[in-house]
């Protein structure tokens, strides 16, 4: 195993393990308060929204001076972040 922090394989093996799948254990129990702010469900946005809203910035970009592809492309990389 490439260990480049001298931990012993066995526990660097476990830290990878709980990284790579979410499950860090803090020993922890969280405890909710009453006076913890309660999440309220998110609104998702119907699909032609975000549609809509792409192809806004797919023409910003192409009256901004880029062509087709440099639009889109600048698009994918603002959509996959």
């Amino acid at each position: 195993m490439n260990n480049p922090f001298g931990l012993p394989d066995a526990v660097f093996n476990a830290i990878l393990e709980s990284a790579v799948t979410g499950a860090v254990v803090t020993g922890m129990k969280e405890k909710k308060s009453e006076h913890d702010p309660v999440v309220k469900s998110v609104m998702v946005a119907p699909v032609e929204d975000g549609a809509k809203a792409t192809k806004k910035i797919y023409d910003s970009y192409v009256a901004a001076g880029f062509n087709e592809v440099q639009a889109f492309e600048l698009l994918k990389l603002v959509l996959s972040k």
